[in-house]
């Protein structure tokens, strides 16, 4: 389950921490330490404050199509006014002028550098407001608030400087635009009064709707007209059959009453006539004005003869019958005069008809034209509106520009000016000791893991088991060093030999564990002559064997222990015994080993290793010890032979290939993995799993040295440590501060009756 692995994981962690708590305690305390020294030393830090209003100039906004001089205006989406500003505040030309001239130097009395500056200089920006802080931190409260005044009059007064820079060009160009758009402003005046004349316009709208009203009129009027003319053209039908002309003499009355010049002279001569014989009632027949009315009467007759030919003569007849219809009697005249009254009428509303019909086809063609004309008036004057609107803009635009370049006040207002701070920001005594012990449990925890990534060594039971992949005989806790005992009148602390020392506590029992495994190998016939070796030196294998040869001895079998380490002998050192004889001269010397053979009690019996051989291969791997080991077999119930470390030498195969079994020591924490990977291939070789050929047997696995706390499953110790620990107090002995040594068949009397060699 995920909840296991993790809790395996933070468990194993923990048992890290355990296991490098020394280098992991020095970092973090000498970071604490580091952070507790560099605060205290710290000289105090001010900041002084400054708040500065950015604002848009009212005076010279929305100039020239939105364009405003000094609004804070972003020119896209992704830009933001007031930091532009923000970063106008720690711009160069503020900066350097700042420090040149309030002299700011570093330490080295040197003019200050900007990125220095910049350093203690902080601006920020109230969310969502138009507000900038400005912020300089210093040793010096009163050069603090000094130089955070000096750098907001700077900056106050080059953005009124550069607002003034924008309002002059902007005039210089906006004079330079204005003839143009004046003289545009002219052309399309122009342009507008030439099409007008040109197309006889004054009012389009006006124009258009006359001629929708005159057109309705003008058909409402024809259709009048074309009315009456039907009903002339009746009644000079109906004269003309009273009048009793043919149709060839109703023909050329009707063209001489059609005839306008016939007419004109019919009606000037009726006229004359007419005067002639009023001028005959009041005056007399020779009066001048009688002959001339006479002399005018005769031209008017041949001047009617004329027309009446000319008329006649191209509509084919007799001109004296049409004549003389028309100047017939006095009911043939009056008939006359009807028909010729009604011909006139026939021919006006003839003419007016025509005259309708033309009026009325001219305000159907101007009807077409006029929305042409509306287009071409509609673009002349947008154009002319828009050049009216660019000219007003560059004339309103050119008095703002010109109150803008002469004003003293920018866009920014102080809200508050910088004062001399009381307090200081910095050190923070309480806050860098908790970053400090933060930051020192963090780096102590990373060392931890570092040096246990670089620690190659074997640090738990699971890894050496997992390595050597043999049946795990025994695990040998180590002993708390508070445990001392009085042994043969020496206060030794961590004691080499348990079993007898402190026979009641959790090792002895795991030695007598270790017995009882040994045993159940082969419950009918156990391994008699065991070879005990390790990976690497320091690993405990001679106590190890040491303690189990006790621990057989208390079961009341006979047991000898060998010293056979003739490269670092130590059996003598654990058991406090000489080492002038031993196994070397017994090798090298003929004859009874008996000599050699120191008793512990009456069941242990030890052969120290003697005077350190040069080869101590060539002696181990000889008949003679073949055959020692082959009486001794025959002499005790189990010989335990303590062998070199397998990385020293090839000591323990050779000897192994001898006995009964080998038997395996590792150490968590002494033997690394390297060491373990080599032990097992040269066991593999000796145990015939790589050649086939079986030399030596391998028993198993003793683990000693065991830290429970290291492991992630110390249970079993925990439980038996307090277990044991309970039974030490109930004891009295111990509650006397005296251990009993006491052991199975009085071990420890028949040690002391022994004799010595």
């Amino acid at each position: 389950m995920e909840y296991t692995e993790e809790y395996i994981d933070l468990k194993q962690y923990w048992l890290i921490l355990r296991r490098r708590w020394l280098p992991a305690t020095l970092v973090t305390l000498s970071v604490m330490g580091i952070t507790a020294l560099a605060t205290f030393l710290m000289k105090p830090i001010y900041e002084a404050e400054s708040e500065v209003l950015l604002r848009k100039d009212a005076s010279v906004a929305s100039s020239l199509s939105s364009g405003t001089l000094g609004a804070l205006d972003a020119l896209t989406q992704k830009t933001n006014p007031v930091s532009t500003e923000a970063e106008i505040l720690k711009s160069e030309p503020v900066v350097v002028e700042t420090i040149q001239s309030l002299h700011l130097t570093d330490k080295n009395n040197k003019p200050l550098k900007r990125e220095d500056f910049l350093k203690k200089l902080t601006i920020k920006n109230a969310k969502e407001t138009d507000i900038l802080s400005i912020l300089y931190q210093s040793t010096d409260p009163k050069l603090a608030a000094t130089v955070v005044n000096k750098v907001v009059d700077i900056y106050r007064a080059k953005n009124l400087e550069r607002s003034r820079s924008q309002a002059t060009s902007a005039r210089k160009f906006i004079e330079s635009q204005i003839p143009k758009a004046e003289r545009d402003v002219k052309r399309y005046e122009v342009a507008i009064r030439e099409f007008k004349d040109k197309s006889k316009v004054v009012s389009l709208k006006e124009e258009a709707k006359v001629a929708v009203e005159g057109l309705g009129n003008l058909q409402k009027a024809l259709t009048e007209t074309q009315a009456k003319l039907a009903d002339a053209r009746s009644r000079a039908q109906t004269l003309r059959n009273q009048a009793g002309l043919s149709p060839q003499q109703g023909l050329q009355v009707n063209s001489l009453s059609q005839s306008p010049a016939v007419q004109k002279v019919l009606t000037d001569l009726q006229e004359t006539k007419l005067a002639l014989s009023k001028a005959q009632v009041n005056l007399q027949p020779g009066h001048p004005q009688i002959q001339d009315l006479e002399g005018k009467k005769k031209e008017l007759e041949a001047l009617l003869q004329t027309q009446v030919k000319e008329v006649v003569g191209r509509n084919s007849g007799s001109i004296s019958p049409a004549l003389g219809n028309i100047q017939a009697g006095q009911t043939q005249q009056s008939l006359s005069e009807s028909l010729l009254k009604v011909e006139v009428e026939r021919l006006g509303l003839q003419n007016q008809a025509n005259s309708l019909q033309k009026a009325q086809m001219f305000y159907q063609q101007r009807n077409a034209v006029l929305p042409k004309l509306e287009q071409i008036q509609r673009e002349l004057e947008r154009n002319l509106a828009l050049a009216e609107t660019t000219y007003g803009a560059l004339r309103k635009g050119l008095q703002e520009f010109s109150i803008a370049e002469n004003k003293n006040v920018g866009n920014t207002d102080i809200i508050a000016p910088a004062t001399v701070p009381d307090e200081p920001i910095a050190p923070k005594v309480l806050l860098n000791l908790i970053v400090g012990t933060v930051m020192g449990l963090l780096l102590g925890i990373g060392t931890a893991l570092v040096l246990e990534a670089l620690d190659n060594s074997v640090k738990t039971v699971k890894e050496a088991q997992d390595i050597f992949d043999l049946t795990v005989l025994g695990t040998i806790p180590t002993m708390e060093g508070s445990e001392k005992v009085n042994v043969k009148s020496l206060e030794r602390t961590r004691p080499q030999l348990p079993v007898r020392d402190t026979p009641r506590s959790a090792v002895s029992e795991a030695y007598r564990m270790l017995q009882a495994n040994l045993k159940f190998l082969s419950s009918d016939n156990p391994p008699r002559v065991i070879a005990m070796t390790s990976s690497v030196p320091q690993e405990g294998k001679s106590t190890t064997t040491a303690n189990l040869a006790l621990v057989l001895a208390e079961m009341g079998h006979r047991v000898l222990l060998v010293d056979a380490d003739l490269r670092r002998p130590s059996q003598h050192q654990i058991w406090e015994l000489p080492n002038s004889v031993g196994l070397t001269n017994i090798l090298v010397e003929p004859g009874k080993w008996s000599g050699s053979v120191r008793s512990e009690n009456e069941h242990l019996d030890i052969i120290t290793a003697g005077v350190i051989p040069p080869n101590p291969v060539r002696l181990l791997d000889s008949q003679r010890m073949a055959h020692l080991i082959g009486e001794w077999r025959e002499h005790y119930d189990f010989v335990l032979i303590d062998a070199p470390p397998l990385a020293v030498a090839s000591d323990a195969l050779i000897v192994a290939q001898m006995t009964d079994g080998l038997l395996m020591v590792a150490r968590p924490g002494v033997l690394n993995s390297a060491s373990a990977e080599t032990a097992k291939a040269a066991l593999a070789k000796v145990s015939g799993e790589e050649t086939g050929s079986k030399r030596a047997t391998i028993l198993g696995l003793v683990l000693n040295g065991v830290i429970p706390e290291n492991e992630p499953d110390s249970y079993y110790y925990y439980y038996a440590k307090n277990y044991y620990s309970a039974e030490v107090e109930d004891d009295p002995a111990t509650r006397n501060g005296k251990a009993s040594t006491q052991v199975p068949g009085d071990l420890e009397s028949s040690r002391k009756s022994s004799p010595k060699v």
